[in-house]
């Protein structure tokens, strides 16, 4: 394109022999990649030892909160009972209720109750 503005390009020059660049001789360069080996070998097993614990309690956490979820949405969406339980003086009383606002209150109304001094008496219908 004869019209066109050239673009700035940066000048390639020699950079010489390398001989600006001192290692302090072959010796030490062997030596030092040497340890450098040693020591990328021990990070990198460190850190291998490291990541597997944590993606492994990452997956665990994972499996965690899919099976409080599936709890929720069998209780919640399929409409599973909730049990609920209350232990007295040589009395106990369990309820299913299905709902999550109707165990909330149930659970009020079973409180109040115990509270009160009153005798927890099972739902109509409710299987002991």
């Amino acid at each position: 394109m004869p019209g066109r503005r050239r673009v700035w390009r940066p000048k390639m020059r020699d950079a010489g022999d390398g001989s600006w660049v001192d290692f302090g001789g072959d010796d030490l360069g062997i030596v030092g990649a040497i340890v450098l080996a040693v020591i990328a070998v021990v990070v990198i097993a460190f850190l291998a030892l490291i990541l597997l614990n944590v993606v492994a309690l990452a997956i665990e956490l994972i499996i965690i909160v899919a099976l409080l979820l599936g709890g929720i949405v069998g209780r919640v969406v399929f409409r599973r009972p909730w049990t609920i339980y209350a232990k007295t003086e040589g009395h106990e009383w369990q309820q299913r209720i299905v709902g999550w606002r109707a165990s909330g209150r149930a659970i009020d109304a079973a409180a109040s109750r115990i509270a009160s001094g009153a005798e927890l008496e099972p739902a109509p219908g409710d299987r002991r």
